[in-house]
């Protein structure tokens, strides 16, 4: 844009400029200019050699094939690998580095490679045409001269045979339009020493990393291919299996550009269900050995991306190396072990460690004030969004295992320096991630927070000699969660009950029953919690719950993370309800109601009002229920705060806080009936349920037709004889005898062995109907 409108103002000069005067220009022409490289690019200028260097490498790198960079005489550089080669013509090569070409990439293919977009070869070539410089490609025994133009192809200069059988070699030099870099192999030379290190990922693309959307762009960037031959290319998805996919989705004989959206959609689907996620852990890591001085942690996770369902559900594994006593503290970021584009920086303030750029302005961890800390940071991830032209990435999703696992690192390299000692909650945080993956098989399995617990015992034991308890390991836990979230996988044992009225149905409360809890339609309005267990089964047997219209939800003591979660869960819900809390009359009960009501470490405040039905110690003092001495703790017990604000005394002269150190009524102190009496006195404000207008119209209709739909479907088949013409169909079918049934269940188990053996005679089942039909 800057040389056209240069010329458009020489030939204007000493004239005003039109109004209308508008100017075109392809996309392409932004990287003839050392400005716009640094657009598309998105680095400065003094930073464009050691760019396309890297750019070069990472493709070697990407190929599997090992890779050298170095300099020339007269400030040229090389990089080769050792490859297959590049194949084709001249002159297809020199398109391969033309700037006006489209881009043409597997990155739409989902992998943690290096890269993103699948511009690198055209900022190659951009560079060597902005900055005047010269450009070689040695492959196959040919040394090819390329020039790229102003019109965005590329020309073949000269071609000359050489000896150069195996790989690739580029030879490029920078005209002075492009700053000398003396770190023009840096960015390079530390992806190559990354690439070195650790386990990488050897897999295919899974169709559990795309979203709808996006699935349906790689399936139009396919162009012609069949679509059973991409499929094919998806992990879990390959020989046989891709066929049966394509069918299921009725696209036995499609090419790829030709599948319109709904048919992606359905694609998609059925290859996610023959397929299973990745986990992290096969992505693979660096490891520790890459840097023997720094202290490391790694932290894995799964984000969601996508503009519509089904979402695209990304692993990714975030390592740190941090080393202590750096005279700033610095951070460098890379994403599937090359050095990113975008600009990142680390600040101190106060305990914080901060970190600036690409999508973060936040802390990621703490440390001392005085230290100051060298970071490394590496993501790997087959998806990386990304914010500009230059690939520059956006961490933010994945900021909650960035901060887990620099702030590992951070206290692991801050240990030399400071006393020795380390605390159980250090231990248990650092070894968190290996903790959750062994137990889960590598993400694969679900998981309770005691396999946790007796994972990392041993390990507390050894680096503290302490014993790691229940209650202590429990709210580590509890911190841990509040800030980052509740750990993937892990579901909190059954500790308590619901009933539901009118159906009879007692189910666990626990977390995993809530995930998938689906509230019964119009079927109760009302829920009473009551902290002991014991009375639930007194009130079903009376019916007490179907006479109220009221779900009973009983635990041991306080809510359970369960408990709070089915009340947020129904509080979402389109049906009203009333949430109830029946506790005893001691220092505890009044805080069953507080915590249940408000805000926990883990959890906000309830969206939904809790009624509080007691037993509060007044009144069942004057219900002249039977009172208890307790023993006074060493420490105080705390009380609720409406307990705090009452004015009056309780019968010693004490307030009533001061009562509940050494008092109690528990709700046990009642009779049955005298419990169910006091219980619907509370209730009697709270009708039962009557649903609205519309609902109740609904379902007398839907009831009517039931009926009738099923008197009339009786009278058309006995009138037609069906039991008879059902009979005769099934006398004509032909059908294995048992001895081939058991041999095709066998089969079965070999290649299925979580099938059931009424899997196979579905199967027969069907394969004799359809011949018969045939």
């Amino acid at each position: 844009m800057t040389d056209i409108l240069q010329n458009s103002a020489s030939s204007l000069a000493g004239q005003e400029a039109p109004q209308n005067l508008k100017f075109e220009r392809e996309d392409w022409s932004l990287f003839r200019t050392v400005e716009g490289l640094e657009q598309k690019a998105g680095v400065a200028k003094h930073k464009l050699s050691r760019l396309v260097v890297k750019e070069l490498a990472d493709n070697g790198l990407d190929s599997g094939a090992e890779v050298r960079v170095g300099r020339l005489p007269k400030g040229s550089y090389f990089i080769e690998d050792g490859g297959p080669g590049i194949d084709g013509a001249p002159e297809e090569i020199a398109r391969l580095f033309s700037i006006a070409r489209p881009m043409v990439s597997t990155k739409l293919l989902r992998l943690p490679s290096r890269g993103a977009l699948g511009n690198g070869l055209r900022v190659v070539a951009g560079a060597i045409l902005a900055s005047s410089g010269s450009l070689v490609v040695i492959t196959h025994n040919k040394r090819i001269v390329l020039r790229p133009e102003r019109d965005g192809r590329t020309t073949v200069v000269n071609v000359k045979a050489v000896k150069f059988t195996v790989g690739t070699r580029v030879e490029i030099s920078f005209g002075p339009a492009i700053p000398s870099d003396e770190g023009t192999l840096s960015w390079a030379n530390f992806a190559l020493r990354l690439a070195g290190n650790g386990k990488t990922y050897t897999g295919k693309s899974s169709p559990h990393w795309y979203d709808a959307p996006q699935f349906h762009e790689l399936l139009y960037a396919s162009g012609n291919t069949p679509v059973r031959e991409l499929i094919a290319e998806l992990d879990g998805c390959s020989g046989g299996k891709a066929g049966e996919i394509v069918a299921a989705a009725g696209l036995a004989r499609a090419l790829c550009s030709s599948v319109t959206r709904p048919q992606a959609e359905k694609l998609l689907a059925v290859a996610r269900a023959n397929s299973k996620p990745v986990t992290p852990r096969r992505l693979g890591a660096v490891g520790p050995e890459m840097f023997d001085s720094y202290a490391y942690a790694r932290s894995c996770g799964v984000v969601e991306f996508g503009a519509a369902e089904p979402y695209a559900a990304i692993p990714f594994v975030v390592e740190a190396w941090a080393e202590a006593d750096a005279v700033d503290t610095s951070l460098t970021v890379c994403v599937n072990r090359t050095p990113i584009t975008g600009e990142t920086e680390a600040a101190r303030n106060k305990r914080d460690i901060d970190a600036f750029g690409c999508g973060l302005a936040h802390t990621i961890a703490q440390a001392p004030k005085e230290a100051e800390f060298d970071i490394w940071l590496n993501i790997t991830t087959p998806y990386m969004p990304v914010t500009s032209d230059g690939k520059a990435p956006d961490l933010m999703p994945f900021y909650t295992q960035i901060c887990s696992a620099v702030g590992k690192a951070v206290r692991k390299a801050h240990r030399p320096n400071a006393t020795g000692k380390q605390s159980q909650k250090d231990v248990v945080l650092d070894h968190l991630d290996a903790a959750r993956a062994k137990v889960s098989g590598d993400g694969q399995y679900r998981f309770n927070q005691r396999q946790l617990l007796y994972a990392l015992r041993p390990i507390v034991k050894s680096e503290t000699g302490q014993n790691l308890t229940t209650n202590n390991f429990s709210a580590i836990i509890t911190d841990f969660e509040a800030e980052h979230g509740e750990i993937p996988g892990m579901y909190r044992e059954p500790r308590g009950s619901i009933y539901h009225p009118h159906r009879g149905e007692t189910i666990a409360l626990g977390t995993l029953m809530v995930e998938d809890y689906e509230r019964p339609v119009w079927t109760y309005n009302k829920v009473v919690y009551v902290e002991k267990e014991g009375w639930s089964e007194a009130l079903k047997a009376v019916r007490w719950s179907e006479r109220q219209d009221c779900m009973l939800m009983s635990s041991k003591g306080f809510t359970t993370r369960a408990a709070r979660d089915l009340i947020d869960k129904l509080a979402k819900h389109d049906e009203p309800v009333t949430i109830f809390c029946v506790h005893d009359a001691d220092a505890s009960g009044p805080m069953i109601h507080q915590t249940f009501q408000e805000a926990t470490k883990a959890r906000g405040a309830r969206k939904i009002e809790i009624i509080n039905l007691g037993l509060e110690p007044w009144e069942a003092i004057e219900m002249g229920l039977e009172v208890e001495e307790v023993e006074r703790g060493d420490k105080r017990k705390p009380v609720a705060d409406y307990v705090l604000e009452r004015e009056d005394l309780a019968p010693d002269g004490n307030t009533w806080e001061e009562w509940l150190q050494t008092h109690r009524v528990e709700l046990n102190a009642m009779t049955t009936p005298q419990f169910i009496e006091w219980l619907d006195g509370k209730m009697a404000p709270y009708g039962k349920l009557v649903p609205p207008l519309e609902v109740l119209e609904a379902e007398l209709a839907e009831r009517i037709e039931q009926k009738v739909r099923a008197a009339v479907t009786e009278r058309i088949l006995r009138e037609a004889g069906f039991e008879n013409q059902v009979a005769e169909a099934v006398a004509a079918i032909e059908k294995p005898n048992g001895e081939a049934l058991a041999d095709g269940i066998k089969d079965l188990f070999e290649q299925e062995p979580d099938r059931e053996w009424r899997d196979h005679i579905e199967a027969e089942a069907k394969t004799a109907l359809r011949e018969a039909a045939e």
